[in-house]
């Protein structure tokens, strides 16, 4: 079966209650105040045993059960204790969601953003507004960011000088658009340090579960990882920036995996259009020289968001932080070698385009 991050889905299951966790879950932030660990088990336990009696026989009742789960494992964390060493009894029914989602057997940051409830019911540890733009951004760029990917999936399919090539390609820059504006209204609204590294960080820690340790919900896996990989990446190996791509895919919706690997080794999009702009020289068709410039938009998009992030991370994680990186185990140091590499195929690829604009001899 073929999940994608529908909005039909996304609607489906932030609807969905089955463990009916509405109520107890609206006073989490409360309760994580206090640092309640005998409360948190309780709830723990009981909505384990609500489970139990759902059946959760639908996709989405056992993303919305893994969702309201994973805010209970994270609240654990948040106090250092190990969530199934104070309740084992919801280790086996985590294995089982995992197991029938083909996910990880924990909440991601797509039960956490993607399938959150909005207003009065949106699942939260702190219930701060800060908490709320984060979740909204993740609940947007999410989706914006997996129509992009399969836009770009569309292309080895097409031939460069295709009109449709640059058609799809500004299909997926628009869907892309979404991930630099919802990053620049995180800037502005949530203080890095003060509330993500003090407030919201530490639920955001390892949970051991079978024997594995799983990270907890982060930004980096959305798909963005899928978009460099389709774009440019594909054929253009650096061992560092695919190790990190690795860590991330079992994160991500089945799918996004299957994919990536489908697409392991091919040429990237990057590599057909210059391929076909060298083969065409100066007699580069309009429809060929759109695509080309389409492609280095999309280039320019990324390396203008990589920066932001990239001062938002300094920010947060600075030498009085206690944490060494990020919720998805990348140093910072790892954001500033995207942003190089990303900076690094823009420059290569505007050479081509530049000489087919150039109509001279």
């Amino acid at each position: 079966m073929t999940v994608q991050l529908s909005e039909e889905l996304c609607a489906a299951v932030a609807a969905a209650d089955p463990l009916g966790a509405d109520r107890v879950l609206a006073t989490l932030p409360e309760v994580n105040e206090r640092g309640d660990l005998r409360r948190l088990a309780a709830i723990l336990a009981e909505l384990g045993e609500a489970a139990a009696r759902a059946g959760l026989f639908t996709l989405k009742d056992r993303l919305a059960a893994m969702r309201d789960l994973g805010m209970l494992l994270g609240s654990f964390k948040r106090y250092g204790t190990e969530p199934l060493a104070a309740v084992p009894a919801a280790e086996p029914l985590l294995l089982r969601l995992g197991d029938e989602t083909d996910m990880v057997p924990r909440d991601t940051v797509l039960h956490y953003g993607a399938w959150n409830p909005s207003g009065g019911r949106q699942r939260m540890y702190t219930g701060a507004f800060e908490e709320g733009v984060l979740i909204e951004s993740v609940r947007v760029s999410a989706m914006g960011l997996e129509r992009s990917a399969l836009e770009l999936a569309v292309l080895d399919s097409l031939d460069p000088a295709d009109p449709q090539y640059a058609e799809t390609l500004a299909r997926a820059t628009e869907s892309f658009m979404v991930l630099p504006d919802q990053i620049g209204r995180v800037a502005e609204l949530v203080p890095p340090a003060e509330f993500f590294i003090a407030r919201l960080r530490p639920y955001m820690e390892d949970v051991a579960v079978g024997g594995q340790t799983f990270y907890g919900p982060a930004a980096a896996h959305v798909p963005l990882y899928l978009i460099d990989h389709l774009l440019w990446s594909s054929d253009r190996v650096d061992p560092e920036h695919a190790a990190l791509h690795q860590g991330l895919l079992d994160y991500g919706l089945p799918e996004w995996g299957r994919l990536y690997r489908k697409r392991q080794g091919c040429e990237s999009v990057v590599s057909q259009v210059v391929r076909a702009l060298l083969a065409a020289g100066p007699q580069a068709s309009p429809q060929l020289l759109a695509s080309g410039h389409a492609v280095a938009e999309l280039l320019r998009l990324l390396v203008v968001f990589r920066g932001r992030h990239l001062r938002l991370v300094r920010d947060a994680y600075t030498v009085e932080s206690p944490y060494t990186t990020g919720s998805a185990g990348a140093a910072p140091e790892v954001v500033k070698l995207v942003l190089d590499l990303t900076r690094d195929c823009e420059r290569q690829f505007a050479g081509p385009v530049g000489s087919a604009d150039d109509p001279t001899p």
